[in-house]
């Protein structure tokens, strides 16, 4: 049952995904070239300590794109289940709610990690040729949060889509735009070192809340 669901999310979603794939791969090899570019112009030396004295990885392109990423699976995930009331048929599956929305939901989290992995990859592996670890690892550092971020924008917008009445989707709204604001408070590199445990936390708190909604419209509320 659980590959029907995997295969079937896949199938839904699957143009979605190859969009979103060009999309980051297109960005980061834009980031690249762009500081393939700057080193070839104006030196490494240069460029070494423009990163390391003024704080700047050249990386800030990068920085919206994930929160996107996730609304947009979301969106293309649950806007139409909801809107042709699809979601009751999966509620009539012979497997508990709970397993049912937990492998869809999983299925598209599993997809963007795999995906801001690959990002964070291809930076890794090509910017290591022309900067020092400490720089690259600095880089990753600076990004983590916006794939944070991204994960948090999946499940604040699947938590809103999935709620049955209109009042408690603006107000999950309002509650849910804040928490993914925290992963952008500011853009200074490397500055979310000390907080990302306090983000993971966020996220495992948060995995709940789109099981709630669907808990609520399994009640009948808003219908």
């Amino acid at each position: 049952m659980l590959q029907a669901i995997f295969y079937k999310e896949w199938l839904k979603l699957r143009l979605c995904w190859m969009i979103a794939l060009a999309a980051h791969v297109a960005v980061v090899v834009y980031l690249l070239l762009s500081l393939r570019s700057t080193l070839m112009a104006s030196g490494v030396v240069e460029v070494w300590a423009t990163m390391i004295g003024r704080d700047v990885l050249m990386v800030n392109l990068l920085m919206y794109l994930p929160v996107i990423t996730g609304v947009a699976v979301a969106l293309c995930q649950w806007l139409e289940e909801m809107q042709q009331k699809r979601i009751r048929l999966t509620l009539h599956l012979p497997m508990d709610y709970t397993r049912t929305v937990g492998a869809m939901l999983g299925s598209s989290l599993v997809c963007l990690c795999a995906l801001f992995a690959l990002d964070a990859g291809l930076l890794a592996v090509v910017e290591q040729l022309w900067l020092p670890r400490e720089l690259v690892w600095r880089t990753f550092l600076t990004c983590l949060p916006w794939y944070m971020a991204g994960l948090l924008g999946y499940i604040v917008t699947s938590w809103c889509i999935l709620e049955p009445q209109w009042s408690m989707r603006c107000l999950n709204g309002l509650i849910g735009l804040p928490l993914v604001a925290l992963c952008f408070l500011t853009a200074q590199p490397a500055c979310y070192t000390t907080m990302l445990p306090w983000l993971v936390l966020l996220l495992v708190a948060v995995i709940w809340l789109p099981f709630y909604s669907v808990y609520r419209f399994k009640l009948g509320k808003g219908l």
